[in-house]
């Protein structure tokens, strides 16, 4: 079923909003926010996750792609919902979009490169029972299906992600467009009740922690590199505190890049985790 803060997002002015953010937050170039493409809102099955056994992942942006699957399945796909939506007021105009983003997982036009790499990690280290049901990419597939919801920091599309964390954390809690994204954020939190966040890309730690944190926050690096520096703690989003792993993007050469790395952050934060008695 179609929740109404997904419609709040979605039928805003997007043309207005980014012009706006794009001044806000200086951006230029491949940076910018592009006015063409409709937000973006979630990706996963918001119905089928079970309370605690999920997982909210939240990233900086989306990219910006120039192909036909992107341009089908990002403009068209949700322009024409919207279309029909604000010509009749009916909200099952926009169930083809909302059937989209819930079994995203599903679907042939998933990124399978960004989100193999979190279905694999999650599924090897906590959602064993789903990982072992499958084999190869099947595994990643589904555990991302069952158990991962991926939102953004903000919902707006860009070729480069160029956001200041320090400007946009104030514009987070000013701008009617972020604002109104982070209700549905709330929406999501409240419903499918996450075990944790995770925050995926270093741009995001600022504006998590100095939004949402909860009391101290916990730097480790179980790595040798930089790039698996890691930061954690609590935070509190609309109505639920919650455990948050943050950490530098997966699969980047400056982030946490091999098996090795990944499961030296996966160990880190499980015992992080035990030791705040949280299961």
């Amino acid at each position: 079923m179609v929740i109404d803060e997904f419609i709040a997002v979605i039928d805003r002015n997007y043309q207005s909003d980014t012009d706006r953010l794009n001044e806000s937050l200086k951006l230029k170039g491949d940076s910018l926010l592009d006015p063409s493409v409709p937000p973006h809102t979630f990706v996963g099955d918001l119905d089928g996750m079970k309370p605690n056994d999920c997982v909210l992942l939240l990233g900086i942006n989306p990219k910006r792609n120039f192909d036909v699957k992107f341009q089908r399945v990002n403009i068209d796909l949700p322009m024409g919902c919207i279309s029909k939506y604000r010509h009749t007021g009916d909200e099952s105009s926009l169930q083809e979009l909302w059937d989209f983003q819930t079994g995203y997982f599903l679907r042939d036009e998933r990124n399978r490169t960004y989100f193999n790499k979190y279905g694999d990690w999650l599924g090897k280290n906590w959602f064993t029972e789903t990982y072992n049901k499958y084999s190869g990419n099947e595994a990643k597939q589904m555990v991302c299906h069952n158990h991962l919801i991926e939102v953004d920091t903000v919902q707006y599309f860009s070729h480069k992600t160029g956001l200041n964390p320090e400007i946009l954390a104030d514009l987070i809690q000013t701008d009617p467009a972020l604002q109104t994204y982070m209700k549905m954020i709330e929406a999501i939190i409240k419903k499918i009740q996450p075990k944790w966040v995770q925050v995926t890309g270093k741009s995001g730690w600022t504006i998590v922690e100095r939004l949402f944190g909860v009391g101290r926050f916990d730097d480790e690096n179980p790595g040798e590199k930089k790039g698996t520096e890691i930061r954690m703690g609590h935070v509190n989003i609309g109505e639920r505190t919650m455990p948050v792993l943050m950490h530098k993007f997966f699969g980047s050469m400056a982030g946490v890049n091999s098996n090795v790395e990944k499961l030296q952050v996966a160990e880190a934060w499980k015992h992080w985790l035990n030791e705040q008695n949280i299961n």
